[in-house]
C-alpha cells in the first residue's frame, strides 16, 4: 500500500517537467487530466479522460465510434476490415481485386457478354463480341460487320451519286451567272457582263476604247502636243515629232567650234598646216611633199619622238647634255638596305644588307641620309636599293636642341641625328654634316643638313 498520496496542479508544460514522488498525483490544468508519478519519469503517466485531448499510445479500442474526425494514417495501415455491405463502407484490397478479376487490357466481360480488342495486322484493330467480329478499324476507314454505324461521316459515301439537296453557285459583280450543283455532274456557268469597262488615255496623248464583253480593244492615240528636239552647243538644228511620228534632224556645225585634239580623235590637220593632231598623210610645204607619221610619247621608249606630258615632263634613259643648274640639291647613290626607310633617315653601313638605320650615339660607320629627290643619282639600276645622300643639302631627322652650324652625329634614337655638344672634335667618321636650321626642345623633328661639309 502507498505510504502517502499528494496532489499538485499546473499547466501541461509544468506537468511535463515535473517528476514527483512515487504514487504522487498532479492535475494538468490545460487538459483537465490526472498524472501519476513514479519518482523517476518526468511528466509521469497521464490518466485517460474521456473529454480530454490526449495522445493514445499502444491502446486497444473495442468497438469505438469516431464522429466528425479526420484520421491521418501516414505510412500506417488499417487492418482487419470486413467486406463492405453499403455504399459508404471502406473496402480492402482483396475485395477490390476480386471484383476486377474479370477485367484485362484487351477484354471486357459483363455477365455472359465478352467484348475483346485484338491486333489483326499492320495498322488494323478488330473488335469482337462473344468471339464474333463486330467492326474493323484501319487507316482506310472503319468496316462494320453487323448493324449500322451512327454519327457524322467524312469522305465519299459508297452509294451516293448526288447531293440530297442541290445547291446553287452564283457569280456576281462585273459579270453575272448561275448554275445548280448537286454533285451528279459537272456544271458550266455562262456569265454576262453587267458593264463594259472603258480605258481612257490622258496627258501628252489622248484616246479611249471600250472592252466589249471584256474582249480585245484597239486604242488610237492622238498627241495633245508635238515635242520638238533642238540641238545646241557646237551643233544647231531642230525637228518636230508630229503626232509622235518619225522626224529627220539636220545638224549644222557652228563655225570655228571644233578644237583639234579636244573635240576630235584620230588624225586631223588644218588646211595648209605643217603640224597638227597626229599628222598622217601628205602635207604640201614650199612645193615639196613629205609624209609625217607620229608615234611620239613621254615614256622612255626607244626610236620614238619625245613629247612632254601634261606637267611638261618626259622620261629618258641616258641623257648627254651640258648641265648648268639642277632642280634638287644633293648627290646620292643607291645602296641595298635591310628595310624600306623613309627620306631623312640617318643610315650607317651594316645590318643584313649594305646599310641600315643608326641606333647608337656617335656611330663611326656613317653612310649618309636617305635622299628625298636627288639632283644626281648614281648606281640607279639597283632596283631594291635606297638612295643615300652623300653631298649637298638634305632633310634630316633629328632629336634634341640644334643650332645652325652644329656638327651632326648619330643618336640612339633609331634613324635620327643629334648635335655634337663637346668642345673637342667628334670621333673620325661619325660626322654626318652641319645643321642649316635651329631646333628647340628635346623631341624629334626634321631640319635641313648640309652633308659632306665638315
Amino acid at each position: 500500500m502507498p505510504t502517502s498520496v499528494q496532489f499538485r496542479r499546473g499547466t501541461t508544460a509544468q506537468n511535463d517537467a515535473f517528476t514527483g514522488a512515487a504514487g504522487e498525483l498532479s492535475i494538468d490544468t490545460d487538459k483537465n487530466a490526472i498524472r501519476v508519478h513514479d519518482n523517476s519519469t518526468a511528466g509521469g503517466a497521464e490518466v485517460i479522460v474521456a473529454t480530454a485531448t490526449q495522445t493514445l499510445t499502444n491502446k486497444t479500442l473495442t468497438s469505438p465510434t469516431i464522429n466528425s474526425a479526420t484520421i491521418a494514417m501516414g505510412t500506417n495501415k488499417i487492418t482487419g476490415l470486413g467486406d463492405p455491405t453499403s455504399a459508404q463502407d471502406a473496402a480492402t484490397k482483396a475485395y477490390i481485386d476480386s471484383e476486377l478479376s474479370s477485367l484485362s487490357s484487351t477484354t471486357l466481360t459483363e455477365g455472359d457478354t465478352n467484348f475483346a480488342i485484338s491486333d489483326s495486322g499492320t495498322g488494323t484493330i478488330t473488335a469482337t463480341v462473344d468471339n464474333t467480329t463486330h467492326s474493323t478499324f484501319a487507316a482506310a476507314g472503319i468496316t462494320l460487320a453487323q448493324g449500322n454505324f451512327v454519327g457524322d461521316l467524312t469522305g465519299n459515301a459508297d452509294t451516293a451519286t448526288a447531293l440530297a439537296t442541290a445547291r446553287a453557285i452564283q457569280v456576281s459583280g462585273a459579270v453575272t451567272g448561275t448554275a445548280n450543283f448537286d454533285g451528279s455532274a459537272a456544271i458550266n456557268i455562262v456569265t454576262t457582263n453587267t458593264a463594259d469597262p472603258t480605258i481612257t488615255l490622258t496627258g501628252a496623248v489622248t484616246g479611249s476604247g471600250t472592252l466589249t464583253n471584256l474582249g480585245d480593244v484597239t486604242i488610237t492615240t492622238t498627241a495633245t502636243a508635238d515635242p520638238t528636239i533642238t540641238l545646241a552647243g557646237d551643233l544647231s538644228g531642230s525637228a518636230t515629232l508630229t503626232n509622235l511620228g518619225s522626224a529627220t534632224l539636220t545638224a549644222t556645225i557652228v563655225a570655228n567650234s571644233v578644237a583639234l585634239g579636244t573635240d576630235t580623235t584620230g588624225n586631223y590637220v588644218g588646211t595648209g598646216a605643217t603640224s597638227g593632231n597626229g599628222i598622217s598623210g601628205s602635207v604640201s610645204s614650199e612645193g615639196g611633199t613629205f609624209t609625217v607619221t607620229s608615234n611620239a610619247t613621254n615614256a622612255n621608249t626607244g626610236s620614238t619622238i619625245v613629247f612632254r606630258d601634261s606637267s611638261g615632263n618626259f622620261s629618258a634613259g641616258v641623257i648627254t647634255a651640258t648641265t648648268t643648274a639642277a632642280r634638287y640639291a644633293d648627290l646620292a647613290e643607291r645602296y641595298t638596305a635591310d628595310a624600306d626607310y623613309e627620306s631623312g633617315t640617318v643610315l650607317v653601313f651594316g645590318g643584313e644588307a649594305e646599310v641600315t638605320q643608326c641606333t647608337s650615339k656617335y656611330d663611326k660607320r656613317i653612310a649618309g641620309i636617305v635622299s628625298t629627290d636627288p639632283a644626281f643619282l648614281m648606281n640607279e639600276s639597283l632596283e631594291d636599293g635606297v638612295s643615300v645622300g652623300l653631298v649637298g643639302r638634305l632633310p634630316c631627322k633629328v632629336v634634341g636642341e640644334v643650332r645652325k652650324g652644329d656638327l651632326m652625329v648619330s643618336s640612339d634614337t633609331a634613324g635620327h641625328a643629334e648635335a655634337w655638344r663637346d668642345e673637342s672634335n667628334p670621333p673620325a667618321g661619325s660626322v654626318i654634316g652641319k645643321a642649316l636650321e635651329n631646333k628647340t626642345g628635346a623631341g624629334a623633328d626634321v631640319i635641313e643638313v648640309v652633308v659632306g661639309r665638315i
